[in-house]
């Protein structure tokens, strides 16, 4: 309001000047009537003189047209001026009444100040005060215009300078509130600007609202008037959008983040908002081009201001000053460590461009020198100020300068997974950061995993480690989040180069021993599934399990390598592997230690040939079970279940009884007992195969209570003591059918049938029948049925089923039982290496048996008729055999009479 009073008070004195030299145009000349008189006087004196002139006087008619315009345009500039300067004082007084809130209350002035401030905006106060600048201008306008017609009328040439310089005003102004229009960020604002876009927007929602209302005349009508204004301004913001942005992509800096906080550090002498805008520092990217050297000045001088002299001239923390250090520390850090990775040059020894900041390279040097003294009971502040003087005091030299390996605090892993990425890309720095960044990575890269902007940042530092070529551009980038997968398939195709499958236990390529410290840790990424996936697409499960072959068999095989340390990092290695493989081919959650979610992990897109050797795994097996290694004994035994046991291994299965009974003890976790319950179960036909010879009564003994302790949880289908099945029935369903392909593999063994009545698992059958009638998941209560009717049709002789199947249960198990080799039989390629093959003679002959004794215990129903004739039409379209199909054509010659 000052302004505008005083440039209205200037303004108007200049008017009135001007004014008061154009006034006597609106009146007659005095001075051409008293000419006239003299005139005649002089002649009445000397006839002679003056004898041709007409001493009469026109009459005055009043000033002419462009007098008359050219008064009115001044008069209206200086109303206008002394408007706005009546406004501005008007102003001012409402600003007056406004700060004044009177006595009273703390909450009841608070209440009136923001009743006064709500009225601010329902009358429009900030447009009434915006128009007294539009006044001014205005005045402005009036005046130039009058000086310049009436200059018009008394010289050209002067006018033609004023019309000009009005002209390229008024042009001006034009330019400036069209660049306002075009962008809202455009620093030419003007109230006639704001002004014109508030019509605009209003034109355009007037318009929208029109078209959307019902179809009126009044509307159809109105709609056709605003057609043309919305259609101009729709186009000239379409066309101000495209100028806008090609002149933000040539000038604008896409990240404001940065410059705003380099701001406040460069302006602000605040410490709590310097030590607020060091904490933001680390989490925004900071362009390569811009000059940070002030604000690293400012955080180092803060940092150092955080530390005073003791009696020994130690730094010694001051009170309360500990954030401050560790947030600006930690700012200095990260745009020192950034800077001197892309400048080669030292950030603190650079010319500034504030002289304000310009320092020696000697203070700098002393003050951080300074630091060398500190003892700090802190490892937070300790390892601050111990990477301070490692960085800082490197001064460019060959051989850069490392002060030790300080460990990084827990607190500072995330922060450090950026800055060490620098360090690793700058040759002269990377083999002292290897080491911390394998740390880091190691003790990131673990469950559960961090945000997904830090394993960006692990990934590509590991990389590194790999040797790697790095973008800059993404160097730079705090947010790489979104990169992690091709960051991902890099660094595994990397692993694939550096170690290859032909190795041996003294590795001395760089890369090779850190792509094998990389396995764990890759392996925590890999829990992820659509990582998972990218790794099985890159075959890196089968690579893993290729590469613990390789380890494993050059433990065994090579005994002249016998070094304890050796051997061991080859085991460590074996493991890491096998776990990494384990993983990349897993398709459940093994972080997660839950009972039953870890019943819901498997490995079934392990692509290994099931038929490959396997004797290397029941080695390796064999040394964990002797040092009692759980994880890799879980590792070890999912993988065997993808696996086939050849005749090579009969004499190793001992030894691999006795861990799988080791690993399905009760008090073991539940990953490795469902691990080692897979591999009995994918083993099954082979340990069925072997005869007393190669096993012990004793061994089979205890693997049968092994298996039935494994398999005590599951048979109740998770029921609890209401009746009530638990979510995780169906799992517990998938479980017991492998227990009962077990059970049924081991009816056709003489060492493992007897089992059968010893172990319990015969009761355990019947539990799962009894349940069978809460359980309705189809297929898989069909499937259990069949195989518990496959079981005890071969145990017992002809005529003594009834004894083992309790006459309730002997339909529902029947019919169910029918039910899956109905759909099983659809269409089998190979019957005879079908599971068909194995279980349909006993169900058949078992249904003939009941049908011809006891035919109500069946109860023959069209749906068992339809999947008896079912099963018969599928083995007639396929290769059957003849003793099958006799059977089967005798079961529906019972049920169709």
């Amino acid at each position: 309001m000052d302004i505008v009073l005083i440039f209205a008070g200037l303004f108007s004195s200049v008017t009135t000047s001007f004014i008061v030299n154009m006034q006597q145009n609106l009146a007659p000349d005095p001075t051409t009537e008293t000419n006239m008189l003299l005139k005649r006087l002089i002649h009445t004196v000397n006839n002679s003189t003056f004898s041709d002139i007409n001493f009469d006087t026109p009459p005055w008619t009043g000033p002419g047209s462009s007098e008359i315009w050219v008064q009115s345009l001044i008069y209206a500039s200086l109303s206008a001026s002394l408007l706005a300067a009546l406004g501005a004082m008007l102003g001012k007084q409402w600003l007056n009444h406004f700060q004044h809130f009177g006595h009273g209350t703390v909450d009841g002035r608070g209440r009136q100040r923001q009743r006064k401030l709500d009225a601010l905006y329902a009358w429009h106060f900030n447009a009434v005060l915006e128009g007294l600048p539009v006044l001014l201008q205005l005045s402005l306008l009036l005046f130039g215009v009058a000086l310049g017609a009436n200059l018009w009328t008394e010289q050209h040439i002067v006018a033609c300078i004023v019309i000009g310089a009005t002209t390229s005003g008024a042009v001006f102004y034009a330019l400036i509130v069209v660049a306002a229009l075009i962008s809202d960020v455009c620093p030419f604002q003007t109230p006639a600007s704001n002004r014109l876009r508030s019509i605009g927007q209003r034109v355009v929602r007037f318009h929208s609202v029109l078209q959307k209302g019902n179809q009126t005349i009044l509307s159809s009508f109105l709609r056709f008037v605003s057609y043309i204004p919305y259609t101009i301004i729709t186009s000239l913001h379409s066309f101000a959008s495209c100028i806008s942005h090609r002149l933000s992509s040539q000038y604008a800096i896409e990240n404001t983040d940065a410059p705003c906080i380099r701001w406040l550090l460069e302006t602000s002498d605040d410490p709590d908002v310097i030590t607020t805008a060091a904490s933001l520092v680390p989490e925004v990217e900071w362009p390569p081009d811009l000059d940070v050297s002030c604000a690293l000045l400012r955080l180092r001088d803060t940092f150092l201001n955080c530390f005073e002299n003791t009696e020994y001239g130690q730094p010694k923390l001051s009170d309360f000053s500990r954030d401050c250090a560790i947030a600006c520390g930690k700012a200095f850090l990260h745009l020192y460590i950034e800077r001197r990775s892309l400048d080669a040059r030292p950030v603190l020894l650079r010319a500034t461009h504030d002289p304000e900041f310009a320092l020696t390279s000697s203070s700098c040097l002393h003050d951080v020198h300074w630091l060398t003294w500190t003892r700090q009971n802190d490892p937070e502040l300790s390892f601050i100020c111990d990477l301070t003087l490692e960085i800082v005091l490197d001064l460019g030299v060959s051989i850069p300068i490392s002060l030790g390996n300080p460990k990084i605090p827990d607190t500072f892993l995330m922060w450090m997974s950026h800055p060490l990425l620098h360090c690793l890309s700058a040759d002269q720095y990377a083999r002292f950061w290897r080491r911390r960044a394998l740390d880091v990575v190691e003790r990131l890269l673990v469950l559960p995993l961090p945000p997904t902007n830090v394993i960006a940042n692990c990934l590509m530092a590991a990389g590194l480690l790999l040797d790697q070529p790095v973008d800059p551009n993404q160097l730079v980038s705090t947010n790489k989040g979104s990169s992690i997968k091709t960051l991902l398939i890099s660094v595994l195709e990397s692993m694939q180069q550096a170690i290859g499958i032909d190795i041996h236990l003294e590795l001395r390529e760089r890369s090779s021993l850190y792509a094998l410290k990389l396995l764990q840790p890759l392996a925590a990424v890999l829990e992820v599934e659509q990582f998972r996936q990218t790794a099985h697409d890159l075959g890196m499960p089968d690579w893993g399990v290729r590469l613990c072959q390789s380890f494993v068999n050059i433990v065994l095989h090579h005994p002249e390598l016998c070094r304890p340390e050796a051997r061991d990092k080859a085991w460590v290695a074996a493991r890491d592997a096998l776990h990494f493989s384990v993983i990349a081919a897993g398709s459940g959650d093994s972080s997660k230690a839950d009972d039953q979610i870890a019943y819901t992990e498997e490995i079934s897109r392990l692509r290994t040939t099931r038929n490959a050797g396997c004797g290397w795994l029941l080695d390796y097996i064999s040394h964990h079970h002797l040092i009692s290694h759980q994880s890799a004994l879980t590792d070890a035994f999912l993988t065997m279940s993808e696996m086939n046991i050849d005749a090579a291994c009969r004499e190793k299965m001992p030894t691999y009884i006795n861990a799988m009974i080791f690993a399905m003890a009760p008090e073991k976790s539940p990953r490795l007992r469902k691990a080692a319950f897979c591999a009995a179960y994918s083993s099954r036909n082979f340990l069925a195969s072997l005869d007393i010879n190669s096993l012990s009564p004793d061994l089979c003994a205890q693997f049968s209570a092994a298996l039935s302790s494994v398999t005590a949880d599951s048979i109740s289908f998770g029921q609890g003591e209401d009746g009530i099945l638990s979510a995780y029935s169906g799992m517990y369903g998938k479980q017991n059918l492998r227990y009962l392909h077990i059970l049924f593999s081991w009816t056709q063994s003489e060492l493992w049938s007897h089992h059968l009545y010893d172990g319990g698992h015969l009761e355990a059958c019947l539990s799962i029948a009894k349940n069978l009638r809460y359980l309705e998941i189809y297929p898989l209560t069909e499937h259990l049925a069949l195989y518990i009717i496959a079981i005890m049709a071969r145990l017992q002789s002809e005529g003594v089923h009834s004894k083992l199947i309790p006459n309730d249960l002997c339909g529902l198990l029947v019919h169910k039982a029918w039910a899956s080799v109905a759909l099983r039989s659809l269409k089998p390629h190979n019957l005879s290496e079908s599971v068909i093959h194995e279980v349909l003679e006993p169900l058949a002959e078992l249904t003939i048996q009941l049908l011809k004794r006891d035919a109500e215990l069946v109860d023959v129903t069209n749906e068992f008729k339809s999947h008896v004739l079912q099963t018969l039409r599928h083995l007639e379209q396929g290769p059957a055999d003849n003793d099958m199909l006799s059977l089967v054509k005798d079961v529906v010659s019972l049920v169709t009479t």
